[in-house]
């Protein structure tokens, strides 16, 4: 693991300015990812920095609880993505959770880790599909599959998963678990700003549970 983490250092490192990188940070009343709640039951705090030169893109995403939760609500995530055409990109992705079971220092162990390889594919400007596989790591061997459509200010969605262990996304083996809309929109808080808005109905069928989510960008 510490491999990968001086892998992702020498690509930022490379050729850097300051115009490159971009950083932000959003807020979400429930941290839900496909399909599952995670991050206890509180709004969540999602900060996020990217490196970005030509087809390549490294960054680093975390998610914390903001009411106080057990230490299994916080992520950090690192990343990297490279473009191989204006429609096909690759990305790998190491997971990491900080209070998972046996979880020990970040570059000391593989526990708490979870590494994706995904490929995502703009088939028209509106229809995106894409599929993720966990391929080393606590979680490894599970895929997930996602059909999108994005117009206008909505996003359909639809998300399952196949080769669960039951702990990925807690379904036996494979199960439909991320349908839903998202809906983005502006707020005109001055002549000069406006605060980015968004709100996701999802629902997942094979745990029968379903999200209304609220949430900004900073």
């Amino acid at each position: 693991m510490k491999k990968t983490i001086l892998l992702l250092v020498s690509l930022c490192t490379l050729g850097l300015n300051a115009q490159d990188f971009s950083f932000g940070a959003d807020v979400q009343s429930r941290y839900v990812w496909r399909g599952a709640q995670l991050g206890d039951e509180s709004a969540s705090l999602q900060p996020s920095v990217e490196y970005t030169n030509g087809k390549l893109a490294v960054g680093a995403w975390g998610a914390y609880s903001l009411g106080g939760g057990e230490t299994s609500a916080q992520e950090m995530d690192l990343y990297v993505s490279y473009a191989l055409t204006d429609a096909i990109s690759l990305t790998v992705t190491d997971y990491y959770f900080p209070g998972a079971k046996g979880a020990g220092k970040y570059l000391e162990t593989e526990t708490g880790h979870t590494y994706e390889a995904a490929i995502s594919v703009a088939v028209t400007d509106a229809i995106s599909l894409m599929a993720a596989n966990y391929v080393a790591g606590d979680n490894d061997g599970a895929t997930y599959i996602e059909a999108s459509y994005a117009a206008d200010q909505f996003t359909l969605f639809v998300g399952g998963v196949t080769g669960d262990n039951g702990v990925a996304y807690g379904t036996e083996g494979e199960g439909l678990v991320n349908v839903g809309i998202s809906l983005e929109s502006e707020i005109q808080l001055s002549s000069t700003y406006s605060l980015p808005v968004n709100s996701s109905l999802i629902l997942n069928p094979d745990a029968e549970s379903v999200f209304l989510t609220f949430g900004f960008s900073l």
